[in-house]
């Protein structure tokens, strides 16, 4: 009796000093994220339990093995009974045809394991020629904004331009993307300078007035990416004005791109990426043929977007294979922007 009353007191003893102190619980340790396309971003978490009976603290950010992985820790300390989530970030930017690990080292003061190692891994795998990542996506992103009157936007503009009248631009200024370029014109390139002016001096650095407007960009490229709702209502030709705040049309005509969201109207809607036009899927076919042509020098990139790349993906293969040699899909779909650039989403009512 005396020997069971010892090993009962015993094992009372062992289990409190189990949870005396603090005491971090992982779930899960390793994260298998499968496959993932080169140029995506793997998206892991891990969360965080403090199952002891003191304060859980973390000295400091978890260390990882590169620099192609992010572990931003949320909070420092975590209650007893709390949890947080861990978010690790893995960019497969340059891992084409790899299998790939992934360490992060977790440190915090658990007296039995000051350092925990949380472990990433999977297949990275080649990117299609079709299959472009949202990072090569945006490092040739820029807005095109059409300063006339919506009634003149509407007979002809460019193709992707989004409309804010000159006298509305400055009720923009807190929705507008400060970190990318912006191509303003309008008729003649007046007001356009001015509204170029307008920008800068709010923090819009790359924010550029096209020379003479669409006046300068027909003397420069003629109809090219020309959309014309009234083909009578042409805008005027004129000799572009060249100065410090201005792009020429050539320029932005060599590499012209434009955004198709193919998602439902709800969804796009809800958040899109800034001057994407949102065309149903079944009516993507009649969209590519009635686009206005490159011009001399020009050259159109279209970037298909969907939800998840699925359907975006097998739409650009198939196009590829019926000649657009310039059609890309945005790998991981609109989730991969997001998680790369959030604050590049408009929801209805911004753009």
């Amino acid at each position: 009796m005396r020997r069971a009353s010892m090993i009962w007191l015993l094992a009372t003893v062992l289990a409190a000093s189990a949870l005396a102190g603090p005491r971090l619980e992982v779930e899960p340790t390793i994260y298998r994220f499968g496959e993932v396309t080169e140029g995506g971003v793997v998206r892991a978490v891990f969360v965080l339990t403090n199952a002891g009976d003191a304060p859980l603290v973390f000295p400091r950010q978890p260390h990882t093995s590169c620099g192609c992985t992010s572990a931003p820790l949320p909070k420092e300390e975590l209650a007893p009974g709390e949890s947080m989530e861990l978010v690790v970030f893995f960019d497969s930017t340059g891992f084409g045809g790899r299998k790939i690990t992934r360490k992060v080292d977790l440190f915090s003061n658990d007296p039995r394991a000051p350092k925990r190692v949380l472990i990433l891994e999977g297949y990275v795998r080649e990117a299609r020629p079709h299959e472009g990542s949202a990072s090569t996506l945006y490092y040739g992103f820029y807005l095109l904004v059409d300063l006339r009157p919506p009634a003149e936007y509407d007979r002809a503009h460019l193709l992707g331009a989004i409309n804010i009248p000159l006298g509305a631009l400055e009720r923009w200024i807190d929705r507008l993307p400060r970190n990318i370029p912006i191509y303003l014109y309008d008729a003649t390139g007046e007001g356009a300078l001015e509204a170029a002016r307008i920008l800068r001096e709010n923090g819009f650095v790359a924010a550029r007035a096209i020379a003479g407007g669409l006046a300068g960009w027909r003397e420069e490229v003629g109809d090219a990416f020309l959309v014309r709702v009234d083909a009578a209502a042409a805008p005027p030709r004129g000799t572009p004005r060249y100065g410090q705040r201005t792009v020429s049309a050539r320029r932005v005509a060599r590499a012209y791109q434009v955004v198709v969201d193919l998602r439902p109207a709800d969804e796009y809607a809800a958040g899109h990426i800034p001057g994407a036009v949102n065309v149903a899927p079944n009516d993507l076919p009649g969209w590519l043929a009635a686009l206005p042509g490159p011009g001399e020098g020009g050259r159109l990139y279209v970037w298909l977007v969907d939800a998840d790349g699925a359907l975006a993906c097998g739409l650009a293969a198939r196009l590829r294979a019926e000649g657009y040699a310039d059609v890309y899909c945005l790998v991981g779909g609109i989730g991969q922007w997001e998680i790369r650039y959030g604050d590049l989403l408009w929801a209805e009512g911004t753009g």
